[in-house]
C-alpha cells in the first residue's frame, strides 16, 4: 500500500506522515528532505540557482542515502549526515528555487520509485506525491494549516537551530514559497480530486491520526482486524 501525503510548507505533513507510518508500521519517505539535502550541497558549493550546468554536474556526482527507523532520520549526503541542516532558514528559503529544476526532480523521482519498490507498505510525503509521483496511490492526503500557525511552528524550528528571524519575515517567506510551489511549471502543488483534506491548525497530531485511520477504515483500505493486530484503539 502506498499512502501519499502532500501539502503546504510548514503545515505539519512531515510530522503527520512519520506518526502515521509508525502507527501503521509502514516505511516512511520524505521527498522534501531529499530536495533539502540537494539544497545543502548547492549552498556548500556556492552554486547559483541559474547555473544549470553546474547543478547538473553536481547531481551527476551526488549520492544520497535516506533512512528513517521510526525514531530518527539519517540523511547521508555523499557519506555525511546532513539531516540537522535540512530545516535551517537558509535552506528553507532556497529549496524551492532548486526543486523546480526538471533534472533535479527526475533525480529525486528515481529515488522515490526505487524506495517504493523495496517497501511493501510505505507513507510518502512531499508536494507532488499523489499528483505526479504516485497518481495511483491507495490513499492520498492533503495537509493544510493557517499560515499564522505554520509560521509560529517554523519559528520554533529556527529558534531551536539558533536562527534569529521575525514572525513577519517567516510569514512573508512562506507566502512566497506557497506561490512558487503552486505556480511552478513542473509538478505544481495541487490537491488531488480524491485526496482527503486535513487541517492541522487546531487539531493535535493524535486527533489528526485518528481522523486518517477512520477515513482509511471508511474507504476499506484497512479493517478492524488490522487495527486490533497493532493494538490501535479509536474513539
Amino acid at each position: 500500500m502506498i499512502i501519499a501525503i502532500d501539502g503546504t510548507s510548514g503545515s505539519g505533513k512531515s510530522t503527520l506522515a512519520k506518526r502515521l507510518a509508525k502507527t501503521l508500521n509502514f516505511g516512511f519517505f520524505s521527498a522534501g528532505d531529499l530536495y533539502r539535502a540537494i539544497t545543502v550541497k548547492t549552498l556548500n558549493l556556492h552554486i547559483n540557482e541559474n547555473e544549470d550546468d553546474k547543478l547538473q554536474y553536481m547531481i551527476d556526482n551526488t549520492t544520497i542515502v535516506y533512512t528513517y527507523d521510526g525514531a530518527k532520520n539519517v540523511m547521508l549526503l555523499d557519506g555525511i549526515n546532513v539531516y540537522d541542516r535540512l530545516h535551517t532558514e537558509e535552506v528553507s528559503n532556497f529549496v524551492s528555487k532548486i526543486s523546480c529544476k526538471p533534472f533535479i526532480r527526475e533525480f529525486v523521482r528515481k529515488l522515490q520509485k526505487d524506495t517504493a519498490l523495496h517497501n511493501e507498505h510505505i507513507v510518502m510525503e512531499g508536494r507532488d506525491i499523489g499528483s505526479v509521483i504516485f497518481p495511483d496511490a491507495d490513499f492520498k492526503v492533503y495537509v493544510d494549516c493557517k499560515i499564522e500557525e505554520r509560521a509560529k511552528r517554523r519559528m520554533k524550528d529556527y529558534e531551536a537551530l539558533g536562527d534569529k528571524v521575525t514572525l513577519e519575515k517567516v510569514i512573508a517567506d512562506m507566502k512566497d514559497r506557497d506561490y512558487r510551489d503552486m505556480h511552478r511549471e513542473i509538478s505544481p502543488l495541487i490537491m488531488c480530486e480524491n485526496a482527503y483534506l486535513i487541517d492541522t491548525s487546531l487539531s493535535p497530531v493524535d486527533e489528526c491520526i485518528e481522523l486518517l485511520l477512520k477515513e482509511m477504515l471508511r474507504r476499506e483500505l484497512i479493517g478492524l482486524d488490522f487495527l486490533k493486530e497493532r493494538e490501535i484503539e479509536l474513539s
